[in-house]
C-alpha cells in the first residue's frame, strides 16, 4: 500500500495532507487512481465512481484536485471520456498492446486478405472495420505521390479499425480513377472482414504490386484525429504515409494514423549467410 495514503484503503492521510501543499494533492490522487486502474479494480470500459464519491474516498474537500487528477489520466490515455457526452463520467481505456508486423505485413497470401486481418488472428484480438467511400480531385500532395496531375480524379476510402470496440487506427487511401475505372475494383472495398487487400485487388486487374513504401513518424494528433481515435491530449499517434507500386506505377497511396500508445511495430530482419571466403 502506498505510504501516501492512510489505513482506509484510498483515503489521504491527515499527516500527508498537512505536509503537502494543496496544489500537489492532485498528483498523489492521480498516482493512486492509476495504481487502482492498473490493478484491475475497474474493468476496461467501466465507469469510475462519481467525483463526489471519489472525494469521499480520498478524504479531500477539493473537487478541483480530483478533477485535475482525472484530467491528467485522460491526457495520459489511462481514462477516456465520451466526446459526445463528457459529463457522463470517465471510463477505463483499453491499453492492450497490438502488433503491426512491419515489413513482413505486405505479402501475397492464398487468401489475399488485408494485412490487419492476419495480425488480428495472430494476436488473438477481434477487429472490426468500418468504411466511407467517395471520389474527389487529387490534392497536390496526393497527386505527387501517385504521379498524376493535381486535380485528377481519385477514388477515396477511409477505414476505421476498432479492436474490442475501441478505435485504434484510421486510414485514408487514394487510387487513381484512371487505373481502376471500368474494372472490377473501381470502387474501394467496404472494409468488412473477408475483403481483399490492396495487393490482391490490383492483381485481379493485372497490375502486380512489387513494392510498398512506408514512412512512419510520431506526432501529436490533429483535433479530428483525436476525436476519431478518442485520444487524450497527451497521447501521440504514429503517422504512416504508404504507397503501393507496380513497377513504376503508383497504384495506391494512403495516410494512416495509429494510436501511439497501443501499437508496437515488429520487424524481423533476415541476415544473409556469410559468403564463401568471408572472414569468420
Amino acid at each position: 500500500m502506498s505510504t501516501l495514503f492512510s489505513n482506509k484503503p484510498h483515503n489521504m492521510c491527515e499527516k500527508r495532507r498537512a505536509e503537502v501543499p494543496p496544489r500537489t494533492i492532485w498528483r498523489d490522487i492521480a498516482t493512486d487512481l492509476r495504481r487502482r486502474v492498473d490493478g484491475g479494480e475497474w474493468a476496461v470500459g467501466e465507469r469510475l465512481p462519481a467525483v463526489r464519491e471519489l472525494m469521499d474516498q480520498y478524504d479531500t474537500p477539493s473537487q478541483g484536485a480530483l478533477v485535475r487528477a482525472i484530467a491528467s489520466l485522460v491526457d495520459e490515455g489511462v481514462l477516456i471520456t465520451d466526446p459526445k457526452a463528457p459529463r457522463r463520467g470517465v471510463r477505463v481505456r483499453a491499453r492492450t498492446q497490438l502488433s503491426r508486423r512491419g515489413a513482413s505485413r505486405y505479402t501475397r497470401t492464398p487468401e489475399g486478405l488485408a494485412p490487419n486481418m492476419h495480425e488480428a488472428a495472430a494476436g488473438g484480438w477481434h477487429d472490426e472495420v468500418t468504411a466511407e467511400r467517395w471520389r474527389e480531385n487529387a490534392s497536390e500532395e496526393v497527386a505527387r505521390r501517385l504521379g498524376i496531375a493535381a486535380g485528377d480524379p481519385v477514388t477515396v476510402a477511409r477505414y476505421l479499425w476498432l479492436v474490442d470496440g475501441q478505435p485504434v487506427q484510421v486510414g485514408t487511401q487514394y487510387e487513381p480513377l484512371a487505373l481502376v475505372q471500368h474494372t472490377a475494383i473501381e470502387e474501394p472495398v467496404d472494409g468488412t472482414r473477408g475483403n481483399p487487400g490492396v495487393i490482391a485487388r490490383f492483381d485481379s486487374i493485372g497490375l502486380h504490386v512489387d513494392r510498398v513504401e512506408e514512412e512512419t513518424r510520431a506526432r501529436m494528433p490533429s483535433p479530428e484525429e483525436r476525436e476519431i481515435l478518442q485520444l487524450g491530449a497527451g497521447v501521440p499517434i504514429l503517422h504512416i504515409t504508404r504507397t503501393h507500386w507496380a513497377g513504376q506505377t503508383a497504384v495506391e497511396t494512403a495516410d494512416i494514423a495509429i494510436c501511439g500508445d497501443r501499437m508496437v511495430v515488429t520487424t524481423t530482419h533476415h541476415v544473409p549467410p556469410l559468403a564463401e571466403g568471408d572472414a569468420q
